[in-house]
């Protein structure tokens, strides 16, 4: 089926005497898909609805379990029992194997059909062929392309994902909110892939308009990474804090500079540019609304023809090459978040919400930290390296400063050590104890409680011959004490209850002691009860009730109020 035109819509009008034909039957049928698939695409969305998971069988063959997905015409694709294909013998195999990487490839599905059975025509030599049915399936294929950023998938709706370098062995990705409110800050993730044995390493600097770094307010924001200083998982993410200037309906953007981009394998320079612009839409609204309004100024036409030819990838296989002969080294199942949340998990995630309170997800890591911190036990830990840049032939007694590091183990009192990265390991204390090691400076930390972050100093105590210095940090928080601080801290709401007419809106202030951040997020339960925006103001709904208003600390989740509120009219 390669006509995807679904509209405009005919069906038959039917009467007394009329001469149905052939054609009349393919517009009934017709009609009713064409409508039905409108309805998935717009409505439901795009990709994969349940199953469809891929396992690996052997080294060269792979299991595609059944399931449901929508295409992007909203066509169903099903697969009604599970399927076991060897890659070689995929459509695309050849030309994805020569043309990718060597490193991975795609497994994708489409929509197919094609006729069955025979049925007796009394019509001989009729170009409509004897078939008796058409058989709807679906065709799986190999491809070495990768999507476009603007893919559609959940996530769209409230971030943007722009990949600044892409190659076989190395994707970066720089990923922002679509809509963030005047001098508020927001985490910018800088998302890295790897794919080839080797070790990478990069750096380049991101110029910033209408937006700063929220650790120095510079407009320059400088990314390095090294993953010989990392334990090799292929995936990392660097957060860093940006701070959206005082502006309203305007566009804040981050580019990177091609011009400082630097990147080696196994520290031996390499070829490559970045280039590409994230941008962020700094607005007054509420971000629930602007989101929402963002989603509905789109025309169907528009909405139909951004995802014309993008393909459902179902996994991306991760090969090893052996005597000239590709083998399965690893698969991840749906690598670009191409699902379908049904009303029934949607309804499950709200009802969990609401009995059991949502989860937050954990603090994220500083912008240097490439490790998440550990979870469990008794004591948080967070670790991550800092380049401090030094000036080569810098005289003793001279000291330079790291940038501002946030841990993201929260405020108050943290353990901080400090390793030197050298070629032959990581030197934590006095390096002047292992013979043959540099001892041409010192390290030090400098914790602000108040603030979750800390600077590194380090002293040269002789001459410097190069340009800069790694070092590895770690930060460690015992759980009793990062508790006994939280049970100063007090959230309140004014006022402390509400009594408001259907359809009218009321300023909630949250009032926050003992707490240096004093950031929170507002929301209502159950989610029907109405809607309050970022800065507090409720707007109640048509439904008379008894609702909840709920201020929780963004730092701390567990902290907060709630007060009642009753809509009558």
């Amino acid at each position: 089926m390669k006509n995807t035109q679904l509209y405009p819509f005919e069906r038959n009008k039917y009467f007394y005497g009329k001469l149905l034909s052939v054609e009349d039957f393919n517009f009934e049928q017709k009609y009713m898909n064409d409508k039905r698939r409108l309805v998935n695409r717009l409505v439901h969305g795009i990709g994969v609805v349940c199953g469809l998971n891929v396992v690996r069988v052997d080294d060269s063959t792979i299991s595609v379990e059944s399931g449901l997905a929508f295409d992007t015409t909203g066509r169903e694709i099903v697969v009604d029992m599970p399927v076991t294909k060897k890659l070689s013998m995929l459509g695309g195999y050849d030309t994805a194997i020569s043309s990718g990487s060597n490193a991975y490839v795609y497994l994708c599905i489409e929509y197919s059909e094609g006729d069955k059975g025979n049925a007796h025509n009394i019509v001989p030599d009729s170009a409509d062929g004897n078939a008796d049915r058409i058989r709807e399936g679906y065709n799986l294929y190999l491809t070495s392309s990768e999507p476009e950023d603007s893919i559609d998938r959940t996530e769209s709706l409230y971030e943007n994902v722009v990949t600044v370098f892409r190659s076989g062995s190395i994707h970066i990705r720089h990923i922002m909110p679509k809509f963030v409110n005047p001098d508020t800050t927001f985490p910018f993730r800088v998302e890295i892939e790897t794919f080839s044995k080797q070790f990478a390493a990069f750096s380049y600097d991101i110029q910033l308009v209408c937006l700063n770094s929220a650790a120095d307010g510079s407009s320059v924001l400088r990314v390095n990474f090294d993953e010989t200083l990392l334990d090799k998982t292929g995936k990392y993410t660097q957060t860093f804090e940006l701070t959206a200037a005082n502006v309203s309906n305007t566009e804040g953007t981050a580019t990177p500079d091609p011009q400082t981009f630097k990147l080696a394998y196994d520290k031996k320079p390499a070829e490559g540019t970045v280039s590409g612009r994230s941008a962020v839409m700094i607005t007054d609204k509420g971000l629930f609304d602007a989101m929402v309004d963002d989603s509905y100024d789109h025309s169907m036409d528009t909405e139909l023809r951004n995802t014309v030819g993008q393909r459902l990838y179902l996994a991306r296989i991760g090969l090893v090459n052996s005597v000239g002969t590709s083998m399965i080294d690893s698969i991840e199942n749906v690598p670009f978040g191409q699902y379908v949340a049904s009303n029934m998990l949607l309804n499950a995630i709200g009802k969990n919400s609401l009995a059991y309170g949502i989860k937050d997800a954990a603090p994220v890591a500083a912008a240097s930290a490439d490790t998440p911190r550990s979870g469990g036990g008794s004591t948080e830990i967070a670790s991550g390296v800092c380049r401090v840049n030094l000036n080569a032939g810098s005289l003793r007694n001279k000291v330079f400063y790291s940038e501002e590091i946030f841990h993201g183990l929260g405020l108050g009192s943290v353990t901080i050590t400090l390793g030197a990265v050298t070629e032959s390991g990581t030197i934590f204390g006095n390096p002047s104890v292992f013979p043959g090691e540099d001892t041409a400076f010192e390290l030090a930390a400098k914790l602000d409680n108040n603030k979750g972050s800390f600077i590194i100093g380090v002293l040269t105590k002789n001459t410097m011959l190069q340009d800069y210095i790694d070092v590895k940090w770690t930060a460690f928080r015992d759980v009793d004490e990062k508790v006994a601080e939280k049970s100063s801290m007090k959230i309140t709401i004014k006022p402390n209850s509400l009594i408001i007419k259907p359809r009218e809106t009321k300023y909630l202030e949250a009032i926050c002691s003992n707490m240096t951040n004093k950031t929170v997020r507002w929301s209502v339960s159950p989610a029907t009860g109405g809607e309050i925006d970022a800065n507090g103001m409720y707007s109640a709904p048509n439904t008379e009730g008894v609702y909840e208003v709920i201020a929780q600390s963004a730092v701390y989740p567990e902290v907060k109020a709630s007060i009642m509120v009753v809509v009558r009219g």
